[in-house]
């Protein structure tokens, strides 16, 4: 059968309270009516030609001769007159056509002796099923609702797998809204709960931006089936839609712990969280913690995302040797100078003046020479700071050549020449 729509995953249940068939939008027999006409549809005797063809196809069958099985019904079928014989055929012989996956056969001949209507109870149940199934599965999905609507009127069955059927139809046809009650009548008529139905009946809110509806639904959903993981990341993420960061990081960190995280986009959904949160130094634990282990792609990127999580925690140390390897690891060469730039910086912040020179000397090969000024900046406080006031002032210099930095740059300008003098240090 075609394959359900895959998708997006728990605090309360939602009440669950049984679906009747007006909410379907249609009338269902009731017992009384259904056992009436099962009495009044009683199988009649087929013709002995079409019986013994039939007798003849199943022994064949049997025998797994399926194609053998096939001939003989054909040979018989196209002498029937439109009647209860060619009905009774046509089941057959189209059930027989399904198997050897002639779809296309199957559901002309099948839809034939369903419109016919003179089976008997039993095999008219069978057949309007039957085309039903088919035609999904052929995407047909009209007719597939039609058969399937029929199937619900003549039986009076709520079926869970019928109703599935046709929630699924719906949600095919994009009629999102009418996926919901068919979805919810088949979790509300089965023993155990079905994981397609729920990713059916969230996927229609989804379509319609309805977030907290499909909340909802994948709240209650994991209460029944704990076990799905990957609908814990899905919940996730429609907390983050409504931006309810806080429920979004706890829901992570459950699935987190009890191992349901596998995917890379995962581990670094959680990293996002915790730096959201104002939770860095757990952010950048973990990051680090699954490029180590392969989880996350050894990036320069995802180096300097660890990098700026730990800058943020203010872990210093880490931080530097994170931005080395993010521009150690990078292509690019703008990038590779703003992380060695941002290295440079980070060591003048955690008063490492002289050692902040180097990367920030390394990082004026890589940048744009529009970018250059503010390193001259940086450079220039760095040796200051160190005490190397002719190298200090000869940055400070260059950086008044850019306009983003002159105004600064001149006032260092001074300060580095004043403090110079008073320390008796000539320039």
């Amino acid at each position: 059968m075609k394959t359900f729509v895959s998708a997006f995953a728990f605090a309360s249940v939602l009440a669950t309270t049984p679906v009747v068939a007006q909410d379907l939008g249609f009338q269902l027999p009731s017992q009384e009516t259904v056992e009436a006409q099962k009495e009044s549809r009683k199988n009649q005797a087929a013709g002995q030609s079409t019986g013994r063809a039939i007798m003849d196809a199943f022994e064949l069958y049997e025998q797994e001769q399926l194609q053998e099985a096939i001939d003989v019904l054909e040979e018989e079928y196209p002498e029937l007159e439109p009647g209860y014989d060619q009905a009774y055929m046509g089941r057959f012989l189209g059930t027989l056509y399904a198997q050897d996956e002639q779809i296309e056969r199957a559901l002309r001949i099948l839809k034939t002796s369903a419109d016919q209507d003179v089976l008997g109870w039993n095999d008219q149940s069978a057949v309007l099923k039957l085309v039903g199934q088919l035609a999904l599965q052929e995407e047909q999905y009209d007719m597939s609702i039609d058969y399937l609507t029929q199937w619900l009127k003549f039986t009076g069955n709520l079926d869970p797998q019928v109703l599935t059927f046709i929630a699924n139809a719906h949600y095919q046809k994009k009629e999102f809204s009418d996926v919901v009650p068919f979805a919810r009548a088949a979790l509300n008529n089965s023993d155990e709960a079905d994981k397609n139905v729920y990713t059916l009946l969230m996927a229609s809110y989804y379509e319609r931006k309805m977030y907290p509806q499909a909340i909802e639904v994948l709240e209650e959903a994991i209460n029944t089936l704990p076990g799905v993981t990957t609908w814990w990341p899905q919940l996730a993420q429609f907390y983050m839609i409504e931006e309810d960061y806080t429920k979004s990081l706890a829901t992570m960190e459950v699935a987190y712990l009890a191992g349901y995280l596998d995917k890379e986009n995962q581990f670094k959904m959680l990293v996002q969280l915790y730096d959201n949160e104002g939770i860095p130094y757990k952010a950048a634990t973990t990051m680090a913690k699954h490029i180590e282990s392969g989880d996350i792609e050894g990036s320069a990127k995802n180096f300097s995302t660890v990098a700026n999580s730990f800058h943020r925690a203010k872990e210093f140390e880490q931080a530097v040797a994170w931005y080395q390897r993010a521009a150690d690891a990078a292509e690019d060469a703008d990038d590779k100078g703003e992380y060695l730039r941002k290295r440079g910086n980070l060591l003048l912040l955690d008063e490492q003046y002289i050692a902040a020179t180097s990367p920030l000397r390394e990082a004026l090969d890589y940048v744009e020479e529009s970018d250059q000024g503010r390193i001259y900046m940086s450079l220039a406080e760095a040796f200051f700071y160190g005490g190397e006031y002719r190298e200090a002032l000869r940055y400070a210099e260059r950086a008044t050549e850019f306009d983003g930095q002159r105004r600064s740059a001149r006032s260092w300008v001074g300060h580095i020449r004043s403090t110079a003098d008073r320390k008796g240090v000539s320039l």
